[in-house]
């Protein structure tokens, strides 16, 4: 009454490439300034390290958005961090905006048969994902590529630069709610 197959799980897509394309995929680590505003959770990093990494994305980084992905198990890590970071930065809660999306994840099984003459299957299945988006303020304001750490500190993230690209009147186009958190479901079925 065993399986007549092994399965093995393959790996799954990654939501954003690992490195961007404008950059050097064979060089040091510390040469990426893009992209570090993309980070994919995982269960095996601890809490803390995310935070520090996220923190230092908007600090030292001077990025206005961070995108956070996460599927499956890592879910819950997610979600802890999401709730966790606004606390340690240092901006205004009402200049946090969060938003998440859920979605499924379409992955892929090996069905490796005890019989070698059977060929190999593949099976398809689905996995949650959750993606958070984080804003600081209008989150418009971030980075040219190769632009320095140091300026980014200088103009106070983006800050001065983006109230005098403001339209006249001073309105901020897309304003929102302190902790309005936006719910969608992708693709979803009206049965």
């Amino acid at each position: 009454s065993r399986p007549a197959h092994k399965v093995r799980k393959l790996v799954p897509p990654r939501p954003f490439p690992t490195v961007p394309t404008s950059v050097s995929a064979t060089g040091p680590r510390s040469a990426h300034t893009e992209g570090k505003n993309y980070i994919c959770i995982t269960r095996r990093t601890e809490l803390g390290a995310y935070l520090r990494r996220c923190k230092d994305v908007f600090l030292k980084d001077g990025y206005k958005t961070l995108h956070l992905s996460a599927m499956g198990a890592a879910i819950p890590h997610l979600m802890q961090l999401a709730l966790s970071l606004p606390s340690i930065l240092p901006y205004a809660q009402d200049e946090i905006h969060t938003e998440i999306l859920t979605g499924t994840v379409e992955v892929q099984d090996e069905l490796i048969p005890e019989d070698e003459d059977e060929d190999v299957t593949y099976r398809t299945r689905g996995k949650s994902s959750v993606s958070v988006v984080i804003k600081i303020g209008d989150g418009v304001d971030e980075p040219a590529a190769g632009a320095s750490k140091d300026g980014a500190r200088k103009n106070n993230l983006g800050r001065a630069s983006a109230a005098s690209s403001r339209p006249a009147g001073g309105a901020r186009k897309g304003a929102h709610v302190a902790k309005e958190v936006v719910y969608r479901e992708e693709d979803m079925d009206e049965s």
